[in-house]
């Protein structure tokens, strides 16, 4: 009942405070788009510390295709990664998930990746819906739309990149594990 209470007002600061930005500058303008990102990022990692959601849908299986990462790579993973550490991005992010040879960290970052793209991906449909709504023309669309994808796609893209290969890594452990 707390959390739920918690979680209302935390969204309904959210969007006021989202609301109220679109109003003081533009609905489709880099500020209110960078906002609104930063805003439901926060709210997103507000809601998973109460909840503590365990991510264990199918959603977060990693699919034939994906498994080698080959269409991550075309798409930019790299690029984007190392703009996540230009950027000191990587180093906020991974502070309390240090990836260490253990098996403990590994489990630990694997379902980071989970929560991580899980926010992201809703942070982006409901970024797209507020484009939606919002914008009348592609132009007026264009700062919600490059933050959106900047901002959430490739970051899901690294989470989807990422796993298959934090679970070849513990795979590894576990049959080392067995043989000693």
């Amino acid at each position: 009942m707390l959390n739920g209470i918690k979680a209302f007002l935390a969204t309904s600061v959210s969007i006021g405070f989202c609301y109220l930005t679109g109003i003081l500058t533009s609905f489709t303008d880099f500020t209110f788009a960078w906002v609104l990102n930063f805003v439901l990022m926060a709210w997103y990692t507000y809601l998973d510390s109460i909840f503590k959601w365990k991510y264990i849908s199918v959603y977060f299986n990693t699919l034939q295709f994906e498994e080698n990462g080959r269409i991550y790579r075309f798409f930019g993973v790299h690029l984007y990664r190392k703009l996540l550490v230009w950027t000191g991005w990587e180093k906020i992010s991974r502070k309390d998930l240090k990836i260490i040879k253990k098996e403990e960290a590994l489990k630990r970052a694997e379902q980071g990746s989970r929560s991580s793209e899980a926010g992201h991906a809703i942070i982006f449909l409901i970024v797209m819906l507020v484009t939606f709504i919002v914008a009348n023309t592609w132009r007026e669309a264009l700062w919600l739309i490059v933050l959106n994808v900047l901002l959430n796609l490739y970051p899901i893209i690294v989470q989807r990149y990422n796993r298959p290969r934090y679970k070849r890594l513990l795979r590894k452990f576990q049959e080392q594990s067995r043989m000693v």
